[in-house]
């Protein structure tokens, strides 16, 4: 015990380093426990360090001997020489079960404490990049090249950002003629980052566009693009802006770009169903080559964009209904927006809706009700309203319970609702799926109102009311 709590004691004080790359000590990164080993230490520092660290005195041995092959051939430890004076020695977090219950909490919560914030925040609607020099952040042959201008006497610089999980150690920049240039892929959307200059955290001074974290520091921020829009004519415009539900519908946000057919704005635009319009110098107009429109509650016509993942809403029966609407979260909850057809089974729709999870209820001439195809459901009676995970990327499931009415998994992710997501009963338990930000997430399961733990999860943490509380954490794509 000993031992453990000087563990959690180094580990703990070598985080608060984690702001310098030449960090000593220990650290979680990437679901490996990491060591910064100095190879020059005398007898007396080795053991220290050797039990300090808990490390195997045959691994040591071989360590401070230099005979790495050894070490990552026959032991679960991975070695990465960082000079002739330092190592570091990593290790899978999976081989550590023998201390996991005990620095489960710790490791939990220090794991995420770097990205936690940065990468919950990552989810937008739209942006557009605010680069005071365009060649900051550009597009080059399939990839997304950053560029930091200066500091040409710096002898190192590292990109840390969400799209690497703010590793300190992984992508290093290349120096060239007037500054430091670093070329990778990035997916469409949000991403943040900074850079590490000789060991100091630096955000983007080309880069306008900034958020502050939890260091109390700004991180930058850039979008990569996946969608332009364009309109044709109207040349003689001397201000032309877009606005829509993806802006809140803001006329002075978005200003396109002139050019020789019209006017154009490429820019990052969330999968999903958008209404908008085009502001011709104060004048609103619908995209005169999109057909499709619609109306919204206070009667105007506005262009709808749809692209994504296209979700088919069925309606069994009601054969006598007039009007049918499907109203949720995703169009904050809009009664007149978008309406279902008559078929000959009921009634359906196809709307396009961005990965994540979705509420949602039908309108039948004025009688709200949940989807009774649809086991998956939130809120208590009459108020129910159901729920669709679009691309989910975890499943709760909880075995056995076959004689339990009602089984709910709540947590951090909707603030501890006690009515929470209704799980499905199968055969062999209970099932939720469920599409979540990256992120670190506690969570309870409750047992026709009984609250406990996940019993198939070993990572779990102490809650304000002396219980535990079963932790998950989901990866950044």
């Amino acid at each position: 015990m000993k031992h453990l709590l000087t563990l959690i004691l180094a580990i703990f004080v070598s985080y608060n380093l984690m702001a310098q790359y030449d960090f000593e000590g220990a650290r979680i990164q990437n679901g490996r426990f990491e060591l910064i080993v100095k190879l020059d230490m005398n007898p007396g520092e080795q053991n220290k360090f050797i039990e300090q660290y808990e490390l195997d005195s045959l691994i040591a041995r071989h360590l401070f001997q230099k005979d790495f092959r050894f070490i990552n051939d026959s032991t679960p430890w991975q070695v990465v020489l960082l000079s002739n004076e330092k190592v570091l020695i990593s290790k899978a977090l999976s081989d550590e079960k023998a201390i996991m219950p005990v620095l489960s909490q710790f490791i939990l919560d220090e794991m995420f404490r770097q990205n936690q914030n940065q990468q919950q925040n990552l989810t937008a609607l739209c942006g557009v990049n605010k680069l005071s020099d365009e060649a900051a952040f550009k597009f080059n042959n399939n990839e997304y090249c950053f560029f930091l201008s200066g500091f040409t006497s710096a002898e190192k610089v590292m990109l840390a950002g969400s799209f690497n999980n703010w590793n300190t150690m992984q992508t290093s920049m290349q120096k060239i003629d007037n500054g430091w240039r670093h070329c990778l892929k990035l997916s469409p959307g949000k991403h943040t980052y900074k850079y590490i200059i000789d060991g100091k955290w630096t955000d983007d001074p080309a880069n306008n566009q900034k958020e502050n974290n939890e260091h109390g520091t700004k991180n930058s921020i850039v979008f990569v693009y996946n969608y332009t829009f364009n309109l044709k004519g109207y040349k003689t415009a001397k201000k032309v802006m877009v606005a829509g539900s993806f802006n809140n519908w803001n006329p002075n946000e978005l200003p396109m770009q002139s050019t020789a057919e019209g006017w154009k704005l490429p820019m990052y635009l969330r999968q999903g169903t958008h209404t908008y319009k085009f502001i011709v110098d104060d004048n609103w107009i619908l995209d005169p080559e999109n057909p499709a429109n619609q109306t919204d509650e206070s009667g105007n016509i506005n262009s709808v964009l749809s692209f994504g993942n296209q979700i088919n809403f069925r309606l069994p029966g009601f054969a006598e209904a007039k009007k049918v609407i499907l109203s949720g979260s995703f169009n904050n909850w809009n009664q007149d927006e978008v309406r279902l057809k008559q078929t000959n089974f009921g009634w359906e729709t196809n709307y396009a809706l961005a990965p994540g999870l979705h509420e949602y209820k039908y309108i039948i001439d004025g009688r709200w009700i949940h989807d009774p195809a649809n086991p998956y459901t939130t809120g208590e009676p009459p108020y129910l309203n159901s729920i669709i995970a679009v691309k989910p990327n975890h499943i709760f499931s909880l075995e056995n319970h076959a004689d339990a009415i009602e089984v709910i998994v709540t947590g951090s992710f909707n603030n501890w609702r006690h009515d929470g997501y209704r799980m499905q009963q199968r055969s062999n338990g209970w099932i939720f799926p469920i599409h979540l930000p990256p992120g670190r997430y506690a969570y309870k399961f409750i047992i026709d109102g009984e609250w406990i733990v996940d019993p198939d999860n070993p990572y779990y943490e102490k809650n304000e009311h002396g219980t535990d509380n079963s932790v998950l954490w989901i990866e950044q794509e």
